[in-house]
């Protein structure tokens, strides 16, 4: 007997499903976004205060400044000043060097030292011989003068230092400590002995005293400290 045969049942298995696709979100990076504008305003501000800073110290103005060293007193010439160019400061107040010929001839009222900027403080055109004052020269030898440089216009005292074989003086003259004020106006070049002779300011009242003192020799100068 034959058999027949049953043909074989279809694959009926559902087919697999397709794999799905990823699909990436876009993250949204705010904090980096907000790092970046920092950044980028930190620049701009940077970059405007530079330019103002720039604009600011730029600004330079023409000023006279001291061009060798000036004691206290002496008068000014055209070779003791320059001009000089400074960066605008209202804390300073320095002679604009438009006027700098104006100041040749005046005196300095305080020691300049070189490289300083000028003040109109620092020059007067008062004379260092007042009304009613006497000028008389006194020569000091090495002895009596003192080490410290005397500048016009500084404070000394003038001490009477009597000698035995002293001439026209009076008895009280000859009295040692007997001193007077006086006022430095000029110093002397060196003789060969290296004695000077310095000009000095005295009321009328002592200029009489003083040039006993000077012609007898019997004088001996001492600084005055500052007054402050």
């Amino acid at each position: 007997m034959s058999t027949t045969a049953k043909p074989s049942a279809p694959d009926t298995a559902p087919p697999a499903p397709a794999p799905q696709s990823l699909v990436r979100q876009p993250v949204v990076r705010r904090r980096r976004s907000s790092w970046i504008a920092l950044g980028v305003a930190v620049i701009c501000i940077s970059g405007a205060a530079g330019g103002w800073l720039y604009t600011e110290t730029s600004h330079r103005e023409p000023v006279v400044a001291v061009a060798r060293d000036v004691p206290m007193g002496a008068e000014l010439k055209a070779e003791d000043l320059v001009e000089a160019q400074i960066a605008t400061d209202p804390a300073l107040t320095p002679v604009p060097a438009r006027d700098l010929n104006k100041l040749i001839g005046k005196r300095t009222t305080v020691g300049l030292a070189r490289g300083s900027l000028l003040t109109r403080s620092s020059v007067t055109d008062e004379p260092l011989v007042k009304a009613g004052e006497q000028l008389v020269g006194v020569s000091l030898t090495p002895s009596r003068l003192l080490a410290t440089r005397l500048s016009p216009g500084q404070k000394v005292k003038v001490i009477h230092t009597p000698k035995d074989s002293a001439t026209g003086a009076t008895d009280e003259d000859k009295e040692t400590g007997q001193s007077m004020q006086a006022t430095v106006i000029e110093v002397g070049r060196p003789d060969n002995s290296g004695a000077r002779v310095v000009d000095l300011a005295v009321t009328q009242l002592d200029g009489t005293r003083l040039a006993i003192w000077a012609a007898a020799g019997e004088v001996t100068l001492s600084i005055v400290p500052a007054e402050g």
